[in-house]
């Protein structure tokens, strides 16, 4: 019986599918948690994502696999958890390099959706109050409300 469950399994698994990075998706929403005590709301994904990619590509909560595939250039092949939050996809020369999913209850805006790209030299959060912006629109938020 554990033979053929084994032969079910092996005969039926997909070799092309990426898996979620569930480490580094549980540190990411570690780090949106613990950002505005820990790092004054930044959370740098060069210092979570210590492999090699040059962009990352923020994912809408629910965006169907075919949108990812149009935007990637090729299937995308993501096994994505159900239930899941926002995707984090770190691209090496266009090509995924990891994946992780955010697990947390903030929330992300002034990305543009329902997929955005962060060069790796601008990949850093703000995080005030659970809400989850690229540094850039973060600032730029904060100029409009001081003239204001």
């Amino acid at each position: 019986m554990l033979a053929g469950l084994g032969a079910a399994v092996y005969f039926s698994r997909d070799e092309d599918n990426v898996a979620v990075d569930s480490l580094l998706a549980e540190d990411l929403s570690r780090a949106v948690a613990l950002a505005e005590r820990d790092t004054d709301g930044r959370v740098a994904l060069t210092r979570l994502a210590r492999f090699e990619w040059d962009e990352v590509l923020v994912v809408e909560r629910g965006t169907p696999a075919d949108a990812i595939s149009r935007r990637l250039g090729y299937e995308w092949t993501g096994d994505v958890p159900s239930q899941t939050g926002e995707l984090l996809i770190f691209l090496r020369d266009d090509r995924i390099a990891r994946f992780a999913d955010y697990r947390g209850l903030g929330r992300f805006e002034g990305f543009a959706t329902p997929i955005d790209a962060l060069p790796r030299a601008r990949a850093v959060l703000h995080v005030r109050d659970l809400v989850i912006s690229p540094v850039a629109a973060a600032s730029s938020l904060l100029g409009a409300g001081a003239l204001a």
